[in-house]
């Protein structure tokens, strides 16, 4: 049997001659992840045309008994990484194959894949955003195309039972805990000189009295949401970053015990939980990322067991081994950064296929749809636009049971600064995603 989810419908049994490591990410994503059905392999023919219930052949004989579907190859040929995907409709189709295409990242590894200045790729004019892949959990959809077909008159029922799954999941990346507290004397002190360097009284003004104590901290908004959150009754997950100072980390050091002390408190409080945020540095730098990981670890008395890179930035298949060999399970990077939808055309998790070693590996990642700075910086959206975006996200998840995952920053919460205006469009964003 697969890595299934807990399933909700029949078990299947499939037959697909001369199978691979992209048969098993293919079906496992597919009847597991999308479909949420029990099943398992039978290679012997034979043994196949005797099972009872539902059966499933891919790419064999069209005379064998259940449902047939149909191989372009392409699971097929280790190896080969196409920039031209499967076809999707018409009698020529082969969606497990798509499915792998899109799920896999596949043109992300091309040769000549774009790039922006983060070394992050760029989506901009691809193929999937051509198609309009990216506005919807296509994966997801492609599956239910299957499942209908495999389910025949079972299928209203147990697509009933998959559209109750559908959730909001809020989670926050924590770049900086605060604007100005516990970032010591000497980082507080430069700050202070060139504030009044500039002739920025008020601003000088604030950061000392903040730093003393004397006034809140505008990124101290951790209560707010914390209140939100409760009265929705969502789960939340914050990402802290516990980089070395850097030009893109420039959060509190991780020896902050204010730091130490805000991560311990919110994740004792019910709902919420805490993981790690790798610096932009360490994405290709194995021991930065092994440094990251231990800090957390003193911090927390225990490693993190899910991570979501600073900036969205990682070096393929390199930074995901680097995760895996420090036992972390749960990847939360998926998503782009100069538009909103979903990256890998899921939106619900799945186990990370290793493209460069053709392996399903252990790591899970978790795609998020949409990210403020997304809206804010490369869509440039009116901040009273923002909740009806969200909520049409929410609308297209909804539609398929998939959880509607958001990235916010407890930075965009204070209407501090490029942020000024947005205080309230967190909360708008997730009641219009909720109601």
């Amino acid at each position: 049997m697969s890595g299934a989810r807990i399933p909700s419908g029949p078990a299947a049994v499939v037959h697909a001659p001369g199978r691979t490591t992209r048969h098993e990410a293919a079906f496992d994503w597919v009847l597991s992840v999308a479909l949420g059905l029990d099943w398992r392999w039978e290679d012997d023919a034979d043994a196949y045309r005797s099972c009872e219930g539902v059966k499933l052949h891919y790419g064999a004989d069209p005379s064998l008994p259940g449902v047939g579907f149909a191989a372009d190859g392409l699971l097929a040929q280790l190896g080969v990484v196409s920039a031209v995907p499967p076809v999707t409709e018409g009698a020529d189709a082969d969606l497990f194959s798509a499915v792998f295409w899109m799920a896999s990242r596949m043109e992300e590894h091309l040769p000549d894949a774009p790039r922006d200045g983060h070394g992050r790729f760029d989506p901009t004019g691809s193929l999937p955003e051509r198609k309009g892949w990216l506005d919807r959990p296509i994966c997801e959809a492609w599956s239910w195309t299957i499942g209908e077909r495999l389910l025949g008159e079972a299928w209203h029922a147990h697509r009933d039972r998959l559209r109750a799954e559908h959730r909001v999941v809020p989670t926050l990346d924590v770049d900086s805990a605060y604007a100005f507290r516990g970032k010591g004397l000497y980082r507080t002190g430069g700050a202070w000189l060139r504030d009044v360097a500039r002739g920025q009284w008020g601003l000088a003004g604030r950061r000392w009295r903040t730093a003393m104590g004397r006034a809140d901290d505008p990124y101290d908004t951790y209560a707010h949401v914390v209140e939100l959150h409760r009265d929705l009754g969502l789960n939340t997950t914050w990402f802290f970053l516990l980089a070395q100072f850097g030009p893109h980390d420039k959060g509190l050091p991780a020896s902050s015990p204010a730091l130490a002390k805000l991560m311990q408190e919110l994740d004792r409080t019910e709902g919420h939980h805490v993981q790690w945020h790798p610096g932009y540095a360490s994405a290709g730098d194995a021991a930065r990322m092994a440094a990251e990981h231990a800090a957390y670890d003193r911090i927390m008395g225990r490693p993190p067991t899910a991570s979501r890179q600073h900036y969205l930035r990682m070096v393929p298949s390199e930074t995901r081994r680097q995760l895996l060999a420090l036992g972390v399970l749960e990847d939360h990077t998926e998503g782009h950064a100069v538009r909103t939808g979903w990256r890998g055309g899921f939106a619900r998790p799945r186990r990370w296929y290793d493209l460069d070693r053709e392996a399903l590996t252990d790591l899970v990642l978790h795609p998020f749809a949409a990210m403020d700075a997304t809206y804010l910086r490369y869509l440039l959206a009116d901040a009273q636009d923002v909740p009806h975006r969200v909520a049409d996200l929410a609308r297209e998840a909804r539609q398929w049971g998939a959880p509607l995952r958001l990235l916010w920053h407890n930075e965009s919460l204070s209407g501090e600064g490029q942020w000024a205006g947005w205080q309230d469009v967190y909360t708008q964003s997730l009641n219009a995603a909720c109601g």
